[in-house]
């Protein structure tokens, strides 16, 4: 995983880059130094080049190189792609008004540089709303998510906005190359095509040769060997028990299937993947409720709502919700562990988890500690009751 070294050096990256072909930039550039404008013109088209090649970076982080992926955390990676995607178009736009005040611009370059700004502003939009929970407290956000998994776009959404970028940057490449500075320098020519070249040939891997080498996925090296997604034996979905899971948790929908949860999940660790949490959000939101609540009683009473899966997550999905909902499903079909019952029964008859008992008592007494009142049991069971707690007790009985 990331350490402290390997984000200095792909920050160095991401810096020296831009700021040697600014250089080139300023070396090549034609127009000589005459003013203000002139100067203006020169820092906009700077923040242009800084812009283009931070987008063409940011693609190539998406396609899952092997050395990147084995050495920083996806969560990290996450983070890093989103702020250095808003710094870009940031730039992006400082650099159109800067660039119309240092001068006039050709009408296909304006209108290319137009659209490819525009086009990188909307995936941004929809990388918000579809791939990331920022928004997800909002209730227009979870209807959107909603709407798009009735038109089955859960994961084909993905692969859209991640051509909307690349369209998006061949627009700024065609509104590069046909620059003043460009057409008037083989060198600066040259930078443009070095960048985009190496981008437009991960792409092209990562979409298309990347299909036929799918078990050395990097992917793989997040997960245990144990951590395995198969749905062997499922014949039915229920579609309409999918939506409403989502409907009550829309965090779920940008889930990546990265396997961090599960690597991370102590009992998945004990279990050898018996338990799998990364399963368990497959496998609800692909509609197949009797694997989950016919199954095992392991395959959704192994969280002991340690939280430890929704801390590593780097989609921030609300995973110990859905894993609470799965077992509340579960009581309200009469089924459940014994021991969940017993449990369950001890809360009813106790009014708590662990009855007194005189060894406690006189242990608390050797500590010095104040004896511990005793709650009011029908006032506990009376609650209970009207919950419905001791129906769903009766149920199972």
């Amino acid at each position: 995983m990331e350490t402290k070294a390997n984000k200095i050096y792909l920050l160095l990256i991401y810096t020296i880059f831009p700021i040697i072909a600014s250089i080139i930039y300023l070396i090549e550039e034609p127009i000589p130094y005459i003013g203000s404008d002139d100067l203006i013109h020169r820092i906009g088209s700077i923040f242009g080049i800084f812009a283009f090649i931070w987008m063409c970076f940011n693609i190539i982080l998406m396609i899952k190189i092997r050395v990147i992926e084995t050495n920083y955390s996806l969560d990290w990676l996450n983070k890093f792609h989103m702020w250095t995607a808003v710094i870009a178009i940031t730039l992006g736009s400082l650099h159109y008004p800067l660039i119309r005040i240092g001068g006039a611009i050709d009408p296909t370059q304006l209108r290319t540089g137009n659209f490819g700004w525009a086009s990188f502003v909307i995936l941004m939009i929809l990388a918000k709303i579809f791939m990331s929970n920022n928004l997800v407290k909002y209730k227009a956000i979870g209807k959107l998510r909603l709407s798009a998994y009735i038109m089955r776009f859960k994961y084909g959404i993905n692969k859209i906005l991640h051509n909307v970028m690349m369209v998006g940057l061949v627009l700024i490449f065609y509104h590069s190359i046909i620059s003043f500075t460009s057409v008037s320098s083989l060198y600066m020519l040259g930078v443009y095509y070095f960048f985009f070249g190496i981008t437009f040939i991960g792409w092209f891997y990562h979409k298309v040769i990347r299909r036929f080498r799918s078990t050395s996925d990097p992917y793989v090296y997040r997960k245990s060997s144990w951590d395995d997604v198969g749905l062997d034996g499922v014949s039915k979905k229920y579609r309409k028990w999918a939506m409403r899971s989502l409907k009550q948790n829309p965090s779920l929908y940008p889930c990546l299937q990265c396997g961090t949860c599960t690597f991370e999940c102590p009992v998945s660790i004990v279990t050898k993947g018996n338990y799998n949490p990364r399963r368990n959000i497959l496998t609800t939101l692909l509609g197949y409720k009797d694997l989950l609540l016919n199954g095992d009683d392991l395959v959704i009473w192994g969280c002991t709502d340690c939280h430890t899966c929704e801390e590593v997550c780097p989609q921030g999905i609300d995973l110990t919700n859905l894993f609470v909902s799965l077992k509340n499903q579960s009581i309200a079909l009469g089924k459940g562990p014994d021991y969940i019952i017993e449990q369950a029964k001890t809360i009813f008859d106790n009014a708590k988890a662990i009855p007194s008992q005189p060894a406690i008592e006189r242990r608390r007494q050797e500590l010095g500690l104040p004896a511990v009142s005793e709650p009011d049991i029908s006032e506990v069971q009376t609650l209970l009751t009207n919950l419905g707690f001791k129906d769903k007790i009766e149920l199972r009985n």
